[in-house]
């Protein structure tokens, strides 16, 4: 269990990125255990993995050199359309394929997001190194 204190000494400790295109905006957080992609705004574009590859694919090479889990976290995302889905279906696909531990969270009590992010269960692995988990709250 985290003290509020160990939790902002590791923030404070890695390091922040933020990335923002028109309406969404993808912030970066490595602390001393994970790599958190939290999402939040809308995903309107027609080819959205324009701006999403990159950070994903250069958020996989950290991943894979500091054994970090990379945790994508969707649950502040206000809308995404249909095209968004396709590079996080792409990055699952070669994580359970590789060594890259990976989580998708998302808030299973907005339904769109539900309908989205469970369909993505396929993709988990026995071992959890890929797993979707949907949440009941939204973080504020």
């Amino acid at each position: 269990m985290y003290r509020p204190f160990q939790i902002f000494r590791e923030i404070i400790m890695g390091s922040i990125e933020l990335f923002e295109d028109n309406l969404l905006q993808i912030e970066l957080i490595e602390n001393k255990s994970s790599i958190n992609m939290v999402w939040t705004g809308k995903s309107i574009h027609r080819k959205p993995s324009e701006f999403i590859t990159p950070i994903l694919v250069e958020t996989i090479k950290k991943s894979s050199a500091s054994k970090k889990r990379i945790i994508l976290d969707f649950r502040n995302l206000d809308y995404m359309n249909s095209s968004t889905i396709t590079p996080i279906i792409k990055i699952l696909e070669r994580a359970k394929k590789g060594a890259v531990q990976i989580s998708v969270l998302y808030n299973k009590s907005l339904k769109w997001q539900d309908l989205s992010f469970s369909a993505l269960e396929i993709f988990q692995t026995k071992d959890r190194r890929v797993e979707i988990k949907g949440v009941d709250k939204h973080v504020p």
